[in-house]
This record gives structure tokens, C-alpha cells and sequence, in this order.
């Protein structure tokens, strides 16, 4: 064989696209669909779990074309895991332009839900960890028992917001308190602690700040009514 065929059969497979690569003439467009599907619904919400009904399908594809999940991720700074057991697939941002910092109360409350989750998990053995508002609240108290309890709007205002990232599902009742909460296993990547001795070293830094907090709020708002009377005083001048 010449040197010139050599050449002219590396340019044609070089010219030929790979199977694996995630953008080539060969992906069909509906595989390109549900990629686009995918990508919607991990940025908006996070994860894919595969016993919602809605998300079945794209779990599936997306277990079967892992290598281009991983590829899109991998573009927006994204870290995907696939957890077999529990049926689901998350998107963990891996630059701190893609993380939403947490308020202080969300913190506390996603610090004890993953205590509730994890000891029902790891001590009794359970698939699904089941409680209902009054229950969170009594094991609120119980973990942080020097700050001050959460008000019913604010509290489900919190809930909703991790209903929103797929970290708990909530059955809502006319009376708040008896409403349902089931922790996902999501929660546990999402606060990723190795163990419970980690958790209580971040929940300790939360106990006996309240007054602090208070202290520095109170200031704040001093602030406030100084620069408003400040205002006042220039536009009487």
C-alpha cells in the first residue's frame, strides 16, 4: 500500500464520527430529546428518582447513555451520580457559581432531617424514612433545643423549597401539623457528612449563637431607623 492511501484511509477515519461522542451526525433526534429533557429537569430540580412515574423514562435512558450525561455535566461543571439502589441520579455542581447558599433556618432544617434520615437508614434499617410535621418539630427541639422554634408559614415555606430540589416529597394536610413528610435519599448528597460525628460538629457551630444573631439583627435595624432619620433630617433642611 502507498504512502498516499495510507493517508487518504487515516483522513477518512479521523472524518468518521465516533459512536461515543456526545454531539455527532449519528444521535437521532429523539436521543437528542431526551438529553435535552434530561438536562432540563437535573438543572431545575437536581436529580432524576425512578419511582416518580414522570421520570421513569428519562432515569432509564440516562443509566443506558451515562457517558453522554456525564459529558454534559461535566461542560456545565456538573458531577453525576448514579446510586443503583436507590433508583436515582443527581447533578452535584462542582464550581460555586452553580450552589445556592442556604439561610440559616434552611440549614437547620436540612441538618435535622438528615439526622432523622440517616438514623432510621443506618440504625433501624429502613428504605423510606416517613414523619409528619409535628414529629419534625418535637426532633427540631429535641437537636436544637436553644433555638427558637420555626413559625408554621415560614417552615413550610422552607419544606417547599426542598420539595422544589427533590429532597423530600410532602402530602399536605389541612391541618399543617399533621401534614407527611418522606426524606429522599437525595438529602444525603446533597449534605454529604460521613458520619454522625461530623454532623455534630457543624450543628454544635448553630447552639447558643441565637443571642448573637439577635444581638446583630437588633444593630441592623438600629441602622436602619438612623439612616432613615437621617433622611428625614436632609429633606426638612
Amino acid at each position: 500500500m502507498s504512502e498516499e492511501t495510507i493517508t487518504e484511509a487515516t483522513e477518512i477515519e479521523e472524518a468518521e464520527p465516533t459512536s461515543n461522542a456526545l454531539i455527532n451526525s449519528s444521535l437521532q433526534e429523539r436521543d437528542k430529546q431526551m438529553l435535552q429533557d434530561i438536562a432540563h429537569r437535573l438543572l431545575a430540580h437536581g436529580s432524576l428518582l425512578r419511582n416518580r412515574a414522570s421520570e421513569r423514562v428519562l432515569y432509564d435512558w440516562s443509566v443506558e447513555h451515562l457517558r453522554w450525561v456525564e459529558e454534559w455535566a461535566a461542560l456545565l461543571g456538573l458531577k453525576i451520580i448514579l446510586q443503583r439502589d436507590d433508583r436515582l441520579l443527581m447533578a452535584i455542581p462542582l464550581v460555586p457559581s452553580m450552589t445556592r447558599r442556604l439561610r440559616r433556618d434552611e440549614t437547620l432544617v436540612a441538618l435535622a432531617l438528615w439526622y432523622d434520615y440517616d438514623i432510621q437508614v443506618r440504625e433501624e434499617g429502613a428504605h423510606e424514612v416517613f414523619l409528619s410535621v409535628r414529629e419534625f418539630n418535637e426532633s427540631f427541639r429535641s437537636k436544637f433545643p436553644s433555638i427558637q422554634q420555626l413559625s408554621a408559614s415560614r417552615l413550610k415555606e422552607i419544606l417547599r423549597g426542598f420539595v422544589r430540589f427533590n429532597l423530600i416529597e410532602t402530602e399536605w394536610t389541612d391541618d399543617f401539623s399533621d401534614s407527611n413528610i418522606q426524606i429522599l435519599p437525595t438529602l444525603r448528597f446533597a449534605i454529604p457528612f460521613p458520619d454522625i460525628e461530623e454532623w455534630l460538629k457543624v450543628a454544635n457551630n448553630f447552639q447558643g449563637d441565637e443571642e448573637l444573631e439577635a444581638q446583630a439583627e437588633e444593630m441592623e435595624e438600629r441602622e436602619e431607623e438612623e439612616s432613615e432619620l437621617g433622611e428625614d433630617e436632609n429633606r426638612d433642611s
